[in-house]
């Protein structure tokens, strides 16, 4: 990124989030240009603090695929492989969608056990809550807040089962993503620090993360399935 590039980004998150924000990415590209770093929010919600317009699919029909379903759109259109789709099977994660029509608006998979969160990282938490991961929605139905929606519905779904809401991460510096999930009801409860030092990660998890078992392990002794980058 040459400088007047970078003065703009920074210019652009000033206006649409505020001078903290701004100056927390900049501060975050500067130790990137040192050593690989993010800061990860931790976060969950709970079916209370969802707005209860998100629960509401519309005209969609919402609910779990079935297999067929999934591997019919297993395609680069959804970014998804039937590579993926059968390793994901395979561990019990679960996949739920939007559907407008047959046509496949929105989804995003569910996990309540260990996740791979790149090729040498798996996310650890308590499996009383459900960890939802490559959430994605067709472009042609963007805008519509169907991410939202579909995580609502998942949740209410879990928690009809049991479950204690829902759980997952979002960078520190991923503005959009952040106001999006606080005005779904996501409530952060810690951070993990990430770093790659001579091409190994190094971790830390704040106090915060401790009551949900939420830290990041070494994926090399493990056989868990990919998620998302």
């Amino acid at each position: 990124m040459n400088l007047s590039h970078a003065l703009r980004h920074v210019v652009d998150n000033a206006r649409s989030f505020g001078a903290h924000a701004a100056l927390h990415d900049l501060r975050q590209r500067a130790v990137n240009h040192v050593v690989p770093f993010q800061i990860l929010h931790g976060m969950t919600a709970i079916l209370a603090d969802v707005n209860p317009r998100l629960r509401r699919a519309g005209a969609y029909r919402a609910g779990f695929a079935s297999p067929g379903e999934i591997f019919a759109h297993a395609t680069s259109t959804y970014d998804m492989t039937p590579e993926f789709a059968q390793e994901a099977l395979a561990v019990g994660d679960r996949c739920f969608a939007l559907w407008d029509g047959e046509r496949l608006a929105s989804f995003g998979w569910y996990s309540n056990q260990p996740t791979r969160i790149s090729d040498g990282l798996v996310l650890h938490f308590d499996p009383e809550w459900v960890y939802m991961y490559k959430g994605f929605t067709h472009p042609e139905y963007r805008g519509q807040r169907l991410h939202g929606i579909g995580m609502s519905l998942a949740l209410a779904a879990y928690s009809e089962c049991g479950m204690r809401g829902l759980i997952s991460y979002v960078k520190s510096n991923n503005f959009q993503s952040l106001r999006s999930i606080e005005r779904m009801g996501y409530r952060i409860f810690g951070d993990i620090y990430l770093a790659r030092v001579l091409g190994r990660p190094v971790t830390w998890a704040t106090p915060g993360c401790r009551d949900y078992g939420f830290r990041l392990e070494s994926a090399a002794a493990r056989n868990t399935v990919a998620t998302r980058s």
